[in-house]
Parts: structure tokens; sequence; C-alpha cells
């Protein structure tokens, strides 16, 4: 019988509370049949979970554990990130107490040799980076979760998987006994180890780099300004690179590469551990006093399955890739994941796409990590060289930083950006494209605006947002009004769920009396923003990325383009791949 731990965890500044078993239904004789099971309680697959539920498709999830994560793991957060909890309604809850941020200094023995200012402007909602430990971002998907009605099953692991075109039947592991658990769908959210993949016998490609890391979380009272510090060649570590991160509640991240001929054993040493923290707060000149409270090993690796969707299975961030974690990739990649599977796979479960629209999950999320693999490995070279060749160059490039501008762009740490899916079979292009000179382009995330930034409090175009396709109507022309409703009674009738938002100017006072929301803008900001005028029409899939745009004298196509987006009509027109070797 499966037995996890159930001491709760220690930490100074969280409280861990053990999860109870709770005899499921399925034990009690009944064998009801769940339309989709996420296996895995961690960021993903809560994520999931409460997309899922968003968009009409409430899942069951499954955890091993009785606690959430030990130590605060992944602490960055993108403004992406922060968009997407935003749709499920997390985003409040997980900026309490969090740190907010958007600079980053790299030094070179004493010497500042790069400054990054991550981009943000007075329309973004949420700033950058966001820094919350990952152990309270889990208790805050949970509770959300709680609210919803989602049903978490703790202490209950995986064992065996069969499944055919028809669905997936689990064998569960208890503190009471297994049992069977049967699903059409089956998501597996459970990481790095999967156990998913395992009893699938599927396999990574791409490159897994020998060099590994460490992480020591300390409290110590330090006072500087929230923000990534990366130190070259330090003196009580030559040679390597060092990371010093501000997290929430007192804590300081110190995040080095471990040499080659230390031990896994020995880099854990409590002493070793230690010494690396005092000899880092010695050269930083702070003489403060210290505590460790949590400390792991890592490998920056560029792995991938080759697809994400196995027939009745899917896989979601770490479980479908290990991407490294230079630049906030980790969690923030597998937040899009499930923002990009979630909403489709909702849409097969409730009958109102193709099951052909999952292979645009593999296609779109795929795309997204090679791209990452190849800029990320750029910035894995440059912080673990993983030859003589690369060290060389590395020691270079930081040796003429010290004095000239030309070479620091290439320390640059290249964060995590959100993915445009512009070659996305789903993603239609209007013969009027060319015509827009701003705005979101087919296939973008959409963009948010303030309204107006000197109001109190302020309101975001978002705010009128909600589950489903969105159609904006900028203006008040009649005829596009009534043709953009047309289409949509249309599709409402087929059980699709689509909300009309009108956007229109100060000054005009008529509303669209279908729509599910009427925004002015009274500044013309959405507007310029958006590079639209009168008439023009935008639709948004569920996941807030551009489906079509078109001007006022283009033909309304709402119905067609929504119907592509859901592989409605016709089979999928499958994009060409790229090589595995694009992952290394």
């Amino acid at each position: 019988m499966h037995q996890p731990e159930l001491t709760p965890q220690r930490s100074s500044y969280f409280n861990y509370q053990i999860h109870p078993f709770v005899q499921p239904a399925e034990m009690r004789g009944a064998a009801p049949r769940q339309p989709v099971v996420v296996v895995g309680a961690g960021p993903n697959g809560l994520l999931v979970a409460l997309d899922l539920a968003r968009n009409g498709a409430r899942p069951i999830v499954i955890e091993a554990e009785a606690q959430v994560c030990g130590g605060s793991r992944a602490v960055a957060f993108t403004r992406r990130t922060l968009e997407i909890f935003e749709q499920v309604g997390a985003s409040d809850a997980l900026l309490e107490g969090a740190l907010l941020w958007d600079k980053g200094r790299s030094f070179y023995r004493g010497h500042m040799v790069h400054a990054l200012q991550v981009p943000g402007s007075i329309d973004d909602r949420f700033a950058p980076m966001t820094n919350q430990p990952q152990n309270v971002m889990e208790k805050v998907l949970l509770e959300r979760a709680a609210t919803m009605g989602i049903e978490v099953r703790w202490q209950t692991k995986v064992v065996g998987l069969e499944s055919d075109h028809s669905g997936v039947h689990l064998q569960l592991d208890t503190p009471a006994g297994e049992y069977t658990l049967a699903c059409d769908w089956l998501v597996a959210c459970d990481g790095a180890r999967s156990a998913v993949r395992r009893l699938q016998n599927l396999r990574f490609e791409g490159r897994a780099y020998t060099g590994r890391f460490a992480i020591i979380d300390f409290r110590v009272p330090l006072g500087a300004p929230t923000g990534r510090r990366c130190y070259f060649d330090p003196p009580w570590l030559p040679g390597y690179a060092v990371l010093l991160h501000k997290a929430p509640y007192g804590i300081w991240r110190l995040d080095y590469q471990v040499p080659d001929d230390v031990s896994d054993e020995e880099a854990l040493d409590p002493a070793r551990l230690r010494s690396h923290v005092q000899a880092h707060l010695d050269y930083i000149g702070a003489d403060l006093p210290w505590e460790i409270e949590w400390v792991t090993l890592y490998k920056p690796n560029t792995l991938s399955l080759a697809r994400y969707n196995h027939g009745r299975v899917l896989y979601c961030g770490d479980a479908a890739h290990l991407l490294p974690v230079f630049g906030v990739r980790g969690v923030n990649t597998g937040v899009q994941d499930g923002n990009n599977l979630s909403w489709k796979l909702a849409s097969v479960i409730r009958g109102i796409a193709s099951p052909a629209i999952l292979d645009t999950y593999t296609d779109e999320r795929l795309a997204d990590a090679q791209q990452i693999c190849f800029e990320a490995a750029r910035s894995t070279r440059m912080m673990a060289p993983p030859s003589r060749g690369f060290r060389i160059l590395r020691d270079a490039v930081l040796q003429l930083s010290v004095r000239n501008e030309f070479t620091r762009p290439l320390l640059h740490w290249r964060t995590s950006r959100p993915i445009d899916y512009a070659e996305s079979a789903l993603t239609t292009v209007d013969a009027t494209e060319g015509r827009f000179a701003a705005g979101p382009r087919p296939g973008a995330p959409a963009r948010n605006v303030c309204i107006d930034p000197e109001a109190s409090p302020r309101t975001w175009l978002f705010d009128v947002f909600g589950p489903g396709f969105q159609v904006l109507a900028f203006g008040s022309d009649d005829s596009i009004l009534q043709a953009v409703s047309a289409d949509v009674a249309a599709l409402r009738a087929d059980g699709i769920p689509l909300r009309i938002v009108q956007i229109r100017r100060s000054h005009d006072t008529r509303s669209c009396v279908s729509a599910d929301a009427v925004m002015t803008d009274p500044l013309g900001r959405v507007f310029s923003a958006w590079g639209v005028t009168e008439g023009a029409v935008y639709v948004l899939r569920p996941d807030q990325h551009v489906a079509a745009r078109w001007t006022n004298d283009a033909a309304t196509r709402v119905s067609a383009v929504v119907r592509k987006a859901l592989c409605r009509d016709a089979p999928l027109e499958r994009q060409p791949r790229q090589p595995s070797e694009a992952l290394a």
C-alpha cells in the first residue's frame, strides 16, 4: 500500500498542511467513469484543472503526496503567467505578499557587465516579474480549486495504466489499498519523473547537460532591492557563475554551479552549504545573521517528448519537457502549456470540437519548447560552459564587457516570453491584415490596455473578458454588429461559448443589443493599441490568443473563424515538424 510522508515539512514562512486520504466512491463499490483526470497537483496540474473547469469540463485531480511541494522551487513568474492565473480567478491571491521586479544585473570580478531591464508599460496590469514561492502558489491554486468544486484525491499514486481509443483505466495505490479509475481523457502533469510517462514507455529527446546547480534558500535581513543578480567568477567559486535572488518573507536564494569533481552528497553537505552562503555574503559585504531554509540540486536540460498527445493521454509541463530554468522558463512554460491544452480538451469533452484539435496542442507547444531550447541553450552555455572552448569564449566576453558595450548584449538572459501561434493551423489571416499598423496579430496573445491611467481605480480591457471565445467589435456600425450577432447566435445554438464585447469611443452612445459587455474607450487607448478603426473585429480563442482580425470593409466571418479554431469542418492540415535535433 502507498504510504506517503505524513510529517509536515519544516518552513519558517509556510504552514504545511497534511491532506488526508479520503476513500473514493470506486473503493465503495461504485464505478463512475470520469470525463477527465489530471495526474499531479503541482502548479501545472492545478492550473489545468482550474482551466478545464472554467471551460466547462470539471476534472478529478490525483496526487501521490499528502502536502504541497517542499521549498520555494519555482519562485519567479512572468506577466503572462499572472494573466493566465487571472483567467482562472487566482491572480489576486497569488499577489498577496509577493515581490515585483523588472531589473537584473550581472557582475564580473566586481564590475557590472550587464543590466537587464524587462519591458513593461502602463497598460500592463501585472509587473514583468513576480516572486512568490511555489508552495504558496500551490496553496492559492488549491483554495481556488476548492471554491470551484474540483476534487483532489491526495495520497493516491498511479501504478498502472491501460489506454485505448475509447479511454484510460488507471490502477491507483492508496493507504487503504488499490482501486481502478476509468476516464475518457488523462492529463499527465506529474513532473520530471512522470509515472504516467514511464508507464507508457515514452522517452525524451534532446540534450541532457552534465552540469549541476545547487539552490540554497536562506533567511537573511539583506536590504537590497528585488531583482536577479548574477556573479561570474566570484573568488569563493572561481570560474563559475552564482545567482542571488530575493524572494518574499525574508528569504534569499543562492543558485550556483557545482564543480564537476564534487559529488551530489558532497554538494549537499551542510558544512559546505553554510560555507558557500557565508562566502558569498562576505563577497558582497553583508555582515548579517542568516539561517538556511531549504536546499536542492538540479540539472539544466533541453529535453522534450516528440509529441505531447498520445491517444487519450496528454502531457503537460515537466511531464512533457525539461527546459533550462535560466530566464524563468520552467513553470512559466508549463502554465502556457496548460492554458493551451485546457480549452481544447474541454471543447472535445463537450462535443463542440473535433479531437483533431488536440494535435494542435502538440504542434503549438512543441514549437515553443523548441524555441526555448534554442534560446535557453545559449543562456546555459553562458552560465555553465559545457566545454573548454565555450569557457574560453564566455570568459573572453566577460573580460571585454568590463570596458566595452558591444559584447554586453551577449550576456542577456533571454527571459521567458509569450509564444505567438501565427503559424498554427487554427489561425486565420484575413486579406485585410496588411491594413493593421498595430495591435496583436493573428496568433499573438491579446494585449491588455489600461482604459484611463489617471482614473482611480483603474480599469483594464481584460476586465470584460470571460470564458469561451471573445468577439471584439469596435465601434457601432449597425451592419457589422448585426452580422457579428447573427454569426454568434448560430454558433451558440451549437453549444459553442462566445462573448460579444463592444468597444466604443466616449462620444458614441449606441450599444449592440446582443453584446455581453460594452466598454467605453474615452481616450481611444484601446483603439490605438489594437490598431483599429470603426468597424474592425477581433476574434480571440479561449486562451486569449488572436484567432483572426479584419477591418470594416471585410466580410464578417466569425462563424468560419471559430469553426476553423475548433477543427469542426475539415481534417486538420498538419504543420511541418522540425527535426528532433532542434531540441539539442
